[in-house]
């Protein structure tokens, strides 16, 4: 990765996990709600989303997958309740969900513009041809030899000129 690529992080939205903090509270007397209310915590604060110019990354507390931006082929937008979103990323060969994110429509919108930039720009790299060198492999260094014994003075100005003509007609 380059040092320019810019970044956002994603987190999922506490109302994503909202049915888990309500049966936790709910259950808080019989002390299962601590196990569900720390489950819910633990999944919510350790879930996040990096979004990069070239890649989208998901991790949470088991897993971590990087997704290049140039191969997801589909992505979908599911409603939730309480103003949150599922945004699904399908590639040929995955499917990923980034669960519980606010306002889930622009940011579904920016991935998209940013897979359509990224194949954009894939496609004028491969239209591009390395600029070929009017000189002959090896000639450069050549030319930099000769160059260096003129500057120092060990050879003449007509000595110079009449090599580094040399040079220019061989290539």
């Amino acid at each position: 990765m380059s040092t320019n690529d810019r970044s956002i992080t994603l987190k999922p939205s506490w109302k994503s996990y909202f049915w888990y903090y309500f049966f936790g509270i709910l259950f808080l007397p019989l002390g299962l709600g601590l196990f569900v209310l720390i489950y819910a915590w633990r999944r919510q604060t350790k879930t996040f989303y990096i979004l990069r110019d070239r890649s989208i990354t998901y991790k949470d507390t088991e897993t971590e997958v990087t997704l290049d931006l140039a191969d997801i082929r589909n992505t979908d937008l599911r409603e939730r309740r309480f103003d949150c979103n599922d945004i699904i990323l399908k590639t040929n060969t995955r499917e990923v969900v980034l669960r519980g994110i606010e306002n889930g429509e622009s940011i579904k919108s920016s991935i998209d513009l940013a897979i359509e930039a990224e194949l954009k720009r894939l496609a004028a790299e491969k239209k591009t041809k390395p600029r070929e060198s009017k000189f002959k492999p090896g000639s450069m260094d050549g030319l930099e030899y000769l160059t260096g014994l003129w500057q120092q003075g060990l050879i003449t100005n007509e000595e110079y000129d009449t090599q580094r003509r040399k040079y220019e007609e061989n290539n």
